[in-house]
């Protein structure tokens, strides 16, 4: 009878923590920065560490690939680099494996809906250059926007996630 206990509670355990699992995916897929299909290429570079960018987002209305793509220009730079394009910084602030999963706790909230990535990225020119329906309920939107590269890392460094320039030596 014990053993039984004991089995079904191992059972229980374990879907309940691939419930959890599943939330936090899903919070992860709402705050916009898990959403890997995406484009960024560099018009080159801006006043004060600045990097102009051209980058597409999804969403159900051109209002929300806006800000999707906001999000996709701060994702990029942090985490991906810029390749396509000339005179940006190619590599990502973030070099770190598995940094994005284990400060989830930071990055949930860095790129929750009013969060602090909105500081760090601004239109710039007439805001929408390309806007595309996809289907019924999606939308693809290309805006050009200014991300502030050197006030990001500033920003991650006194956070703890980035390390420091000189560190390494």
């Amino acid at each position: 009878m014990k053993k039984r206990i004991a089995i079904v509670g191992l059972i229980l355990l374990v879907f309940s923590s691939l419930g959890i699992e599943a939330q936090t995916k899903k919070e992860k897929k709402i705050a916009g920065y898990v959403d890997a299909n995406y484009e960024v290429e560099c018009l080159g570079t801006g006043s004060q560490g600045s990097q102009l960018l051209k980058v597409w987002g999804y969403g159900k209305t051109p209002e929300d690939a806006v800000i999707q793509a906001k999000r996709n220009a701060v994702h990029a730079v942090m985490f991906k680099g810029i390749a396509a394009g000339v005179g940006c910084m190619k590599r990502p602030i973030l070099t770190e494996a598995g940094i994005e999963e284990a400060r989830a706790d930071y990055f949930n909230a860095f790129f929750a809906p009013a969060g602090k990535y909105l500081s760090f990225v601004a239109l710039s020119g007439e805001g929408v250059q390309d806007r595309i329906k996809v289907d019924k309920k999606t939308y693809k939107v290309a805006i050009n926007v200014s991300v502030m590269h050197t006030a990001l890392r500033q920003e991650l460094e006194a956070a703890g996630i980035a390390k420091k320039l000189g560190a390494g030596f």
